[in-house]
């Protein structure tokens, strides 16, 4: 890690305790059959994952669930795709911070479960399922972002969108309502 990694890095950390200190949350276990509000959040970088997303969005809606989707496209230009809201860099401070319209509304509403739908490290899109105001935040499973989410999938060889949607899926609706 560059020494410039390790500042950007020092002031995302002091940027997100700042906002975690007023975040007022009380978390529940939630199943997917129980969840009314899914909020989807991931990666539009890739256009592949744009389908996917559709799809469990749209099985989702099947299921009478209300879903909201916001994605993150790694690029300056592109700032806009049907259907989702989105935000790229633009929409991030120099620590990678996302801040902005969409970001704020996603951020704020009070979701019954967060599906982070990415694999890997990605930083704006961590803050977000860190600050959410979700009862039940899942994604997949990195020993050091445990703070990240409530339930989280261990991915294991896998790297695919679409295993961590199923496996989430499975998951979920193994837990039993209370």
């Amino acid at each position: 890690m560059t020494l410039w990694d390790k500042i950007r890095n020092y002031f995302y950390k002091k940027e997100l305790a700042e906002r975690l200190r007023t975040l007022n949350v009380t978390r529940a276990i939630t199943n997917l059959n129980d969840a009314k509000s899914i909020g989807l959040i991931y990666d539009s970088t890739d256009p592949a994952n744009d389908s996917v997303i559709a799809k469990f969005a749209s099985d989702l809606r099947k299921q009478s669930k209300s879903v909201d989707i916001l994605g993150f496209i790694n690029d300056k230009k592109l700032n806009y795709k049907a259907g989702i809201a989105a935000f790229n860099k633009k929409n991030l401070t120099w620590a990678l911070v996302p801040e902005g319209g969409e970001v704020e509304t996603f951020s704020e509403k009070k979701y019954d479960l967060l599906l982070a739908c990415f694999v890997g490290e990605n930083l704006p899109l961590e803050f977000i399922a860190r600050v959410s105001n979700a009862k039940w935040r899942v994604g997949f499973y990195d020993a050091s972002k445990t703070d990240c989410y409530d339930m989280m999938i261990n991915m294991g060889e896998h790297k695919e969108l679409p295993y961590l949607l199923e496996q989430s899926v499975y998951f979920l609706n193994q837990i039993k309502a209370a």
